[in-house]
């Protein structure tokens, strides 16, 4: 039995956690604000990434940014400090390829090899065991973890070179910012016009014209159950910047995907950003944001990365 260990037990973690030891794995994970719940659920607990890597056969991290996983790998309590020669690890983190890269040579220098694994798909996704993982690097690597990756959460893909997962993952995320604008301008003008919502959404659900956005967020928007959030925006807008980065370097003009993210843009700056990407609805509609207390609304359990 090969043990993994999970670093980064939130919202994405515990579930990807759980999901590995449901199919067998022992399980040592690490979170700075401790994990009772990964205790709780048959895990051991560790007290630094530094005795994740000591314990585990396979590493698997997904922290929210960049310097997160900078300190888990690099830090001075963090992977490197006593990391095992032939040791892989999953950094799922969406963050920059050119950081996870440096990371991925500072491993390789420690015998170690570093896989650039992002995913698609949120809490709720991953605990149904319907998100996707882009999996990218050495194919070699990923070979020797293919039991890790059919665990983790439903299906997987290897896309090909180092940085070809985070790419997969920009263009899912960028057609996710531009169905969910989309959606909510659909949903706005059918309100405007005075037809029935749900008689809208229940007829165009199986339209040429409809998407995935449009069957899970539109009944959010319905109801305007922005909280508790399954995808606030303060998750999803620094992917979206990466999309940008992405486009730019390859001298992609974007006119459609930039005006989504101006939407985005404007509702992160004027403090929606802890509520559903949903809520973009309210933002094209000129309302003021709702309030973040429990309660507000029905909340949908679908997630959308």
């Amino acid at each position: 039995m090969q043990r993994v260990g999970v670093i980064g037990l939130g919202v994405m973690g515990l579930p990807i956690a759980r999901n590995l030891m449901e199919r067998g794995f022992e399980v040592i994970g690490y979170r700075r604000s401790g994990s009772p719940a990964l205790a709780e659920s048959g895990g051991k607990v560790a007290s630094s990434p530094a005795e994740v890597a000591d314990a585990a056969d396979v590493l698997l991290s997904i922290v929210p940014d960049a310097d997160a996983v900078a300190d888990v790998v690099g830090g001075p309590r963090g992977t490197l400090t006593t990391l095992r020669p032939g040791t892989v690890h999953l950094e799922m983190s969406t963050i920059d390829v050119g950081r996870k890269r440096e990371l991925r040579d500072a491993v390789a220098r420690q015998g170690g090899d570093l896989l650039d694994c992002p995913i698609s798909g949120g809490p709720g996704l991953v605990s149904a065991r319907r998100a996707t993982t882009f999996a990218s690097g050495e194919e070699a690597s990923v070979d020797r973890v293919r039991p890790v990756l059919d665990a983790i959460s439903g299906p997987w893909v290897y896309t090909g070179a180092f940085g070809t997962g985070a790419r997969m993952k920009y263009i899912a995320n960028l057609l996710l910012a531009v169905h969910t604008v989309a959606a909510a301008e659909a949903m706005e003008l059918a309100r405007r016009g005075g037809l029935d919502l749900e008689l809208v959404q229940r007829t165009l659900d199986d339209s040429i014209g409809s998407s995935a956005i449009w069957r899970q967020r539109g009944p959010v928007m319905r109801a305007r159950a922005w909280s508790p959030a399954p995808g606030p925006i303060t998750t999803l807008h620094p992917i979206l910047e990466q999309i940008a980065g992405s486009a730019d370097e390859v001298g992609l003009d974007t006119p459609v995907f930039a005006s989504a993210k101006a939407v985005f843009d404007r509702a992160l700056a004027s403090g929606w950003g802890d509520l559903d990407i949903a809520c973009v609805f309210d933002q094209i509609a000129g309302a003021s944001p709702p309030s973040d207390e429990p309660g507000d609304g029905p909340s949908q359990r679908e997630e959308n990365k």
